[in-house]
Order: structure tokens, then C-alpha cells, then sequence
């Protein structure tokens, strides 16, 4: 313990004045920076934005062309098989299948495009509604130029053709045949192209204009405006028929030959066997115009006759010559689907 009158002596501080050869590390806390400005994170929200639009722009910009290329492909599809004379191709591309393809064959479609080729097709605007699109097209048929519209409607994932083929109405369908075909119908489907009409035989003759040309698939009903009727030749074999027919009537020894437009009714008489005797008084062939039934081809007429017959009769032990005129108009029908052609009397 110090007394009061002794000296003090401070303690030392330890390290408080010795020098150090360390340097003393201070510990720093560091402060966060100012963030963003607000108008940074808008602008980067535009960008943003900016960006996903410029995606979706894309991505429907490219949806509507692919979709426009498919269309006008389906279109340009259709009409170069027609072109090419690719009936199933051209088929194929329908959204609905004919019920009657005769004419819509590789066969007919050569005969169609030798006259009257379709050349240089083309795709042009788009119209219609979405369900129901339209495409403008146009070509070279025959060298003239055809512009219509196809109209298309979507199947399974792709487009088909509304309606491809146009109709084609010929008179008497069994009488004639068109670019070479015979036919089941009077009104058939057709693509495109010209379609010319000929008899079914050299029997048979078309009068009026044998050729249509269909220029577009959406071309109105055409028709064949023919009148068919019995040509020169088919004339001529009815002539024939009916003529050789009536001759050997004529030279028949009964009195009512089978199958003849005449005959003597010998009631309460009795004739003499081969003594009937017929002969041709007028001249029926003058006024000789049989028609034709192009459906059935069967050619039919009327003509007047005048013919005696004569026979030697007998009658209660008496026997005589007896003549009986025979006078009428009687009606003919010639069988000309068979070979030779036959005849029949009413």
C-alpha cells in the first residue's frame, strides 16, 4: 500500500506504447452500392416484350405463309395432274370422289388434251372464308387463256379440292361414244379439256356439234347439242331388212305366212296346197323414213301396201280361182343390235 508521501508510479499499458512491427488489421464492412434505376428495369421490360413479339410475330407470320403455300400447292396440285393427264392424281386431290369416273380416265384425258393442252399453271391470290379458302388460278388451255378460282376445303390435315370436275351431258348415251369411250350415263363428271362425241357404229349418225370444251372445274353443265339419228348406211340396212323381208312374204305359198303384215282369211273354204298366189300392186318404198331409237337402236316405220292374193279354192264340191285384194298400212321395227338385223311386223 502507498503512503501519501511517497511517489507514485504508473502502471504501464501493456503494447500501449511499444512499437509493433505488425501492421494492425482493420476489419471493413463493406456498404451495398445505390440498385437500378427504375428506368432500367423498363426499358428492360420492353426489350422483353420487344423480343417475345418479334417470336410470335414469327411464328404466325410463318404459320400463315406455310399455310397460303399448302393452299395454292393443293390447287396447282389438281390442275398439273389434269395437265399431265394423271386422272388418279388428279383424283386424289378431291375432297370427294365421283360417282362415275368413265371419263375421268388417263385414256380420256389424252384424248381431251390433244386438241386443247393445259400448259402453264399457276397460283394467284387467296379469297374465300377460313373454312372454305379459294384459290386463283390460271392456265393455257390450248393456248388460250383461263382464269377461275378453285375452291378447297381441309381433310385429315390438308387441303382437297371442293369440287374438281364439271358435268358433261350427252344425248342417247348408247348411240355414241365420247373421246372413244363408251358410257353408263348421260351426265358424267369431267376434268378439264375438250371432249368429242362419235357413233357407236357406222349405223348411226350425229347431227349438231359433236365437241364441248370445258374450260374450267367449275364451268356450268355443257352439252353435247347432237341429234342422233340413222345415217345413210343405217338407212340403207333398215331398207334392206324390212324390203327382203316383205319380198319373201310375198312369195309365200300360204295363206297367212308367219311373221307378214298380210294374209287371207280362208274360212269355210278350203285351199288348195301351194296354189296362194300374193302380188305387189303400189309402191311402198317411195315414202321410205324409218327413225331411230338411239336407246334401244332399234329403227321403226310405217308403209302402205296393196297386194292381191289369188288361190284355188273349194267350197260344197265347187272349185274356183279366187282373188282378194289386201290394202293397209302396217308398222315395221328393225332389230339393228343383231346380226343380220331382224324384223317385226304390227
Amino acid at each position: 500500500m502507498n503512503h501519501p508521501d511517497e511517489p507514485t508510479q504508473a502502471l504501464p499499458t501493456p503494447f500501449a506504447d511499444e512499437p509493433s512491427d505488425e501492421t494492425t488489421a482493420v476489419l471493413a464492412v463493406e456498404q451495398p452500392g445505390p440498385g437500378p434505376s427504375p428506368l432500367v428495369w423498363i426499358a428492360s421490360a420492353v426489350l422483353v416484350l420487344a423480343l417475345m413479339a418479334g417470336v410470335a410475330w414469327f411464328a404466325v407470320t410463318t404459320s400463315r405463309q406455310n399455310r397460303e403455300n399448302a393452299m395454292r400447292g393443293a390447287a396447282v396440285g389438281y390442275l398439273q395432274a389434269v395437265a399431265d393427264g394423271d386422272a388418279a392424281g388428279a383424283l386424289a386431290q378431291l375432297a370427294e370422289q365421283p360417282a362415275s369416273t368413265t371419263l375421268l380416265t388417263d385414256e380420256v384425258l389424252a384424248a381431251a388434251h390433244e386438241a386443247t393442252p393445259i400448259t402453264d399453271v399457276q397460283a394467284g391470290e387467296l379469297g374465300g372464308t377460313e373454312t372454305t379458302p379459294t384459290v386463283g388460278v390460271s392456265y393455257l388451255l390450248g393456248g388460250e387463256p383461263v382464269s377461275t378460282t378453285i375452291t378447297l376445303t381441309e381433310q385429315g390435315g390438308s387441303w382437297k379440292v371442293a369440287d374438281g370436275t364439271a358435268d358433261l351431258t350427252v344425248p342417247e348415251r348408247r348411240a355414241l361414244t365420247v373421246n372413244g369411250v363408251a358410257l353408263t350415263e348421260e351426265v358424267n363428271p369431267v376434268f378439264p379439256g375438250t371432249y368429242t362425241a362419235a357413233p357407236v357404229s357406222d349405223l348411226v349418225a350425229l347431227t349438231g356439234e359433236p365437241t364441248a370444251v370445258v374450260s374450267t372445274p367449275d364451268q356450268l353443265e355443257s352439252v353435247l347439242d347432237l341429234t342422233v339419228g340413222l345415217s345413210q348406211l343405217g338407212t340403207d340396212t333398215v331398207f334392206g331388212a324390212v324390203k327382203g323381208r316383205f319380198d319373201e312374204c310375198l312369195a309365200a305359198t300360204e295363206s297367212r305366212p308367219a311373221n307378214c303384215p298380210f294374209g287371207v282369211d280362208t274360212t269355210g273354204v278350203e285351199v288348195a296346197e301351194g296354189s296362194v298366189k300374193f302380188a305387189q300392186v303400189n309402191d311402198p318404198w317411195a315414202g321410205f323414213a324409218p327413225t331411230l331409237d338411239p336407246e334401244t337402236m332399234l329403227a321403226t316405220g310405217t308403209f302402205p301396201f296393196e297386194v292381191n292374193a289369188t288361190a284355188t279354192v273349194s267350197r260344197d264340191g265347187l272349185t274356183t280361182e279366187a282373188t282378194a285384194p289386201m290394202k293397209g298400212e302396217r308398222s315395221y321395227t328393225v332389230d339393228l343390235t343383231k346380226q343380220p338385223a331382224t324384223v317385226t311386223w304390227s
